[in-house]
C-alpha cells in the first residue's frame, strides 16, 4: 500500500504510529516518520493528535497542544521516540557498549538536531581513546545544530588533548576559537559558562598568554569564590607559571656557573625569574590550599600545595641567596 499510494501521507505515518510502534520497531517507526515527512508534511491528520493531558489545555495554548498535520504529528511522535531510545541507551550503557552506542546512533536518525546523542557518542569515543571517532561526530554534530555550546566546548577538549600529544600551537589556537565560540553561546547558562572558562585559563597558559590566563582567573574568583574546582584550575596556573620559570631560571644559573665572564644583564635577569618564580609559586600554594579548604573530598589539591611550597622554599633558601652572593662579588646591582 505504500507503493501504491505515493502522495499520501497518512499511509506511513499509520504504519509509523499504530503499527511499529506498538511493536517497538522503532528504526522501522522513524524511517515511516521520514517517509510521511516526505510525502507530504501539511496534509491534515485524519484524526487530531491530542498532546498534553486533555485538563491542562487553555486558549492560550490550544493551538500548541494539539497536532493537525502530519508535520505536527511527527514531531511530536519524534520527540517521543527519541527520549525513549535515548534513555534506554543511557540504562544499557555499563553493561553492553556496542548497544549502547547503536541506540545513540538511532537517535540521530530519529531526530539529528538533538545535542544530548552526539555528547554522549564523542564523550564514548573519547573515553576510549578514539579521538578521531569522537571528532567526526563533533563535526557532524555541529553541522546539525551550530548553535550548540556544549558541542563546540567538546570539540575545544578533543582539539586540547591533541594538542597535549603532539603540541602544534596552531591545534591549540583553534582549541581557544572553539572555546571562544562555545561561550559566546552560552551566555544565557551561567554553569556552563563557568566550565568553558575554566578551561580557557590552561588554553591561554599553554599558549603563554600569561596575562590572559590570570586576568580571566581574577574575573572568576571574584566570582564564583566558593568553587573549589576554580580554585584547583587557578593553583594549575600558577603552578605551570612557577615551574617553567624555575626550569628557566635553573638553566641559566648552571650556566653562569660555568661562565669566566659573567653578563650583568643575565644575571639581573635570573634572579628576577627567580625571584618572580616564587612569588607564582607562593600564588599557586595557596589556591591549591583553598581548594582543599572548600572540597568535600581530597582531589590532590593538599599534595600540590606541598609540592609549591616546596619549590618557594628551594628558591628562596638556596638560588636567591647564591645569585645574590654571585652578583655582590662581581659588583652587579640586582635592582
Amino acid at each position: 500500500e505504500a507503493e501504491t499510494d505515493k502522495d499520501n501521507a497518512l499511509v506511513p505515518y499509520f504504519i509509523a504510529t499504530e503499527i511499529y510502534k506498538p511493536q517497538e520497531r522503532w528504526e522501522e517507526m522513524a524511517e515511516m516518520l521520514d517517509e510521511a515527512m516526505r510525502r507530504n508534511p501539511e496534509q491534515k491528520l485524519e484524526q487530531p493528535k491530542i498532546l498534553i493531558p486533555r485538563g491542562d489545555i487553555t486558549k492560550e495554548n490550544v493551538e500548541k497542544s494539539i497536532a493537525y498535520t502530519i508535520e505536527q504529528g511527527v514531531n511530536a511522535y519524534r520527540q517521543d521516540l527519541w527520549a525513549t531510545i535515548y534513555n534506554q541507551a543511557i540504562k544499557m550503557n555499563t553493561n553492553n557498549n556496542d548497544l549502547f552506542i547503536e541506540k545513540l546512533k538511532l537517535c540521530l536518525k530519529v531526530d539529528s538536531s538533538r545535542m544530548e546523542a552526539y555528547a554522549s557518542i564523542i564523550a564514548y569515543y573519547a573515553s576510549s581513546g578514539d579521538f578521531k571517532k569522537a571528532k567526526e561526530y563533533v563535526d557532524q554534530g555541529i553541522n546539525a545544530n551550530k548553535s550548540s555550546p556544549v558541542l563546540y566546548e567538546m570539540n575545544a577538549k578533543l582539539l586540547f588533548e591533541e594538542f597535549q600529544n603532539n603540541s602544534d600551537k596552531s591545534t591549540l589556537k583553534e582549541a581557544e576559537r572553539m572555546y571562544l565560540k562555545a561561550a559566546d553561546l552560552a551566555l544565557d547558562n551561567t554553569e556552563l559558562l563557568l566550565g568553558i572558562k575554566k578551561q580557557l585559563i590552561l588554553v591561554y597558559t599553554d599558549m603563554g598568554e600569561n596575562q590572559k590566563a590570570i586576568d580571566m582567573s581574577n574575573e572568576l574568583l571574584n566570582i564564583y569564590y566558593d568553587d573549589p574546582d576554580l580554585y584547583f584550575n587557578v593553583g594549575i596556573l600558577y603552578q605551570r607559571l612557577a615551574t617553567a620559570l624555575y626550569d628557566s631560571a635553573v638553566e641559566g644559573y648552571v650556566q653562569l656557573n660555568a661562565e669566566e665572564v659573567l653578563n650583568p644583564e643575565v644575571v639581573v635577569k635570573i634572579y628576577k625569574n627567580f625571584m618572580q618564580a616564587k612569588i607564582y609559586a607562593e600564588q599557586s600554594k595557596e589556591k591549591f590550599l583553598e581548594a582543599n579548604d572548600l572540597e568535600i573530598e581530597d582531589t590532590g589539591s593538599r599534595e600540590a600545595a606541598s609540592d609549591m611550597r616546596k619549590l618557594a622554599k628551594n628558591i628562596k633558601e638556596i638560588y636567591i641567596p647564591s645569585v645574590q652572593e654571585i652578583a655582590e662579588s662581581e659588583g652587579i646591582n640586582l635592582n
